[in-house]
């Protein structure tokens, strides 16, 4: 789970936020639409989902906003199933959806995260966070559980997502917080997101190294761990001085981290592998 940065995280739900107003503002006009011609048409009466859509909305705002605002995870879900049961149709739900599955990956959780994820992308298949979300945890030991088939299947649907996500981040709306250098940072980071998920197939190394390179070097910030698993390719190819170097940049990047132990073990190895140590002189 630790390719799951919080920068990412903070930016699946400034997204999520920012889509769900953009979709309550365009449910509203549709509403407003339909109760103008309610009103024309009736003699006058006006229809009553659109004379109380702006309220509704309102409240939807409301009830997402309690959402993102709230910290404990557990809690933070129990308010997602609230609002799916207040709110079924509501067009803010798969945002709703996401900030559940975030929630479910803060907690470790990763098949809820893609229960949750999944249900997000069923109603709403173009937001690439939501993609991303479910194409990085797919690839854990937690969700390659089952037979050979059901894991090929589950490397399938990640790649997929992750291929659909990389077609949507360039059409993601600017967030109004953000400046103009600051969201290409954050769609680079994205992208950089959906590499790292390509490149999670252990059987093919060639393509790993190919993502794990695009993944690190799309960002100013890169995940430490996706420079763990680019070492581990080289080093499975035979590669030592490449892996040398991709082990040290990880351990440099997650100074006092778990990855920056096991970076250092396999840097150490490599070396004594590269380097024997010379048999004593005979006496």
């Amino acid at each position: 789970m630790n390719r799951l940065l919080s920068v990412f995280a903070a930016l699946a739900l400034a997204v999520a936020g920012c889509s769900f107003a953009l979709a309550q503002s365009q449910n509203s006009s549709q509403k407003d639409g339909a109760a103008k011609q309610g009103k024309q048409g009736k003699g006058g009466q006006q229809d009553g989902q659109g004379g109380t859509s702006q309220a509704e909305a309102e409240a939807q705002a409301q009830a997402f906003q309690e959402i993102q605002s709230e910290l404990d995870p557990d809690k933070q879900i129990q308010l997602v199933n609230d609002f799916e049961k207040k709110y079924p149709d509501s067009k803010g739900l798969p945002f709703a959806y996401l900030v559940a599955a975030d929630a479910y990956r803060q907690k470790g959780e990763v098949e809820r995260v893609v229960e949750y994820g999944e249900k997000s992308i069923k109603l709403k298949d173009d937001n690439p966070v939501a993609l991303l979300l479910v194409a990085s945890v797919l690839p854990e030991p937690q969700s390659l559980r089952g037979n050979d088939l059901d894991k090929e299947k589950k490397l399938s649907e990640a790649e997929e997502y992750a291929n659909r996500a990389i077609k949507l981040i360039d059409q993601i709306p600017k967030l109004a917080n953000l400046t103009d250098e600051q969201f290409q940072k954050s769609k680079s980071q994205l992208g950089s997101w959906a590499h790292s998920s390509l490149g999670s197939d252990p059987e093919e190394l060639v393509k790993a190294e190919k993502e794990y390179q695009a993944a690190v070097t799309m960002t100013d910030r890169p995940n430490p761990g996706d420079y763990f698993r680019m070492a581990e390719a080289f080093r499975s190819e035979g590669k030592t001085d490449e892996a040398i170097e991709a082990f040290s940049k990880a351990s440099q990047l997650d100074q006092g981290g778990g990855i920056k132990a096991l970076a250092d073990k396999a840097i150490e190895e490599l070396k004594k592998k590269k380097t024997p140590e010379k048999p004593p002189a005979k006496p």
